[in-house]
């Protein structure tokens, strides 16, 4: 009884929020920021909290504090390079890898393709793999949920891939050079189950990358093409892209190599590029229900842990994100509509962005304001 009352509470904040700000979305759509800092100055005290902290860590990346629809802080930390010849600063709009913040856009555009009866909750991913052996066992909510029992081919790779391939992927990512199209689709047909489909919770990378190619089937269009035509432009998410490597800075490891997923192993469940002014946009934009419907989106928020590409967390939504040599964190909060957004080309060793935006959201939240 205590989780159901729990839940409900969390809807009546969700929709009460839903129904406040709804007018403003098209505002913030619409807005432009630029330059590397934006202060509300009846939030500077907590500011300066934050940018001492940040400072104090060397922080290098960018972060972003909303409440609702408005930015109350947001500034850009370190350089985009630190091995060029020219070191630009970054800004609010530089561009990162975001990871796996990813997989709620993918999660998004499959139940806009649900709600225009292109796809089913319940379709049978045989449906769309009609080769693939389990494919009778395994629904599209059990890959939005992570409840597919699919080995995942980033982070068990080299139980996914045969280990001549797993060679041959490493050594291609280290060089930044492009794997084979459809290298992932190709061995999944071959690739153990490691639990039993909807027995158990296990996060999977490879859960998403099917969803993203079910959506190139449903649709018609390309994977990046769905996402630029049904997510960015709507949202107004100027600055983001799918291209491999195509960001405004470079983050570097502990050997000082720079190097990214490649595309092909990222594809719709981590190869988003963004920022943080593009993903503030997409909280307001989304959870408003600009990009889905308050049914879908009510869907969206209804499991208790993870589901549809979000953790949640009482009265809080929040994904991270973390690729070779770059790692986020973005989290949402229905009770005052606060957005913490931090963006780091750093390795998640080095500076941990989850990490930080804990300490940015208590700041917030221990505010009277």
């Amino acid at each position: 009884m205590g989780l159901k009352l729990k839940k409900n509470h969390f809807f009546v904040e969700c929709m009460l929020f839903f129904t406040l700000v709804l007018s403003s979305c098209n505002s913030v759509k619409n807005k432009n920021w630029s330059g590397d800092f934006i202060l509300n100055e009846k939030y500077s005290e907590e500011a300066d909290q934050v940018d001492l902290y940040l400072n104090a860590n060397n922080f290098q990346g960018a972060i972003l504090v909303g409440k609702k629809d408005v930015i109350i802080f947001a500034k850009g930390y370190g350089v985009c390079d630190k091995n060029s010849d020219i070191l630009r600063p970054v800004t609010i709009n530089t561009t990162f890898e975001i990871g796996s913040i990813t997989k709620q856009m993918t999660a998004a555009s499959i139940m806009q393709l649900v709600e225009k009866k292109k796809i089913k909750l319940n379709d049978k991913i045989s449906k769309y793999f009609p080769d693939y052996v389990h494919g009778e066992e395994i629904t599209v909510e059990m890959l939005l949920n992570m409840r597919s029992g699919l080995c995942d081919h980033i982070n068990a790779a080299d139980d996914f891939f045969p280990s001549n391939v797993y060679r041959n992927i490493e050594k291609n990512q280290l060089a930044c050079r492009p794997l084979e199209e459809n290298l992932v689709l190709n061995y999944f047909y071959d690739a153990p189950l490691i639990a039993n489909p909807d027995s158990t919770y296990f996060y999977s990378n490879t859960n998403y990358y099917l969803l993203a190619k079910i959506i190139e089937q449903v649709s018609g269009k390309s994977w990046y093409d769905y996402l630029r035509d049904n997510i960015f432009k709507p949202c107004g998410m100027r600055y983001s892209n799918l291209e491999f490597q195509n960001t405004d800075c470079k983050g570097y490891d502990y050997k000082d190599r720079y190097y990214s997923l490649p595309s092909e192993l990222s594809f719709g469940c981590g190869d988003v590029n963004s920022c943080v002014t593009d993903l503030f946009k997409w909280n307001v934009q989304f959870i408003n229900g600009k990009v889905v419907s308050k049914k879908s989106l009510k869907k969206m928020l209804s499991t208790e842990s993870y589901g549809y590409g979000i953790y949640r967390r009482g009265d809080s939504v929040f994904h991270a994100g973390t690729t070779n040599v770059f790692n986020a964190y973005d989290a949402y909060f229905f009770d005052d509509g606060l957005s913490v957004i931090v963006l780091s080309n750093t390795p998640v060793s080095k500076c941990n962005a989850t990490f930080i935006a804990g300490k940015i959201i208590k700041i917030y939240k221990n505010s009277n304001k």
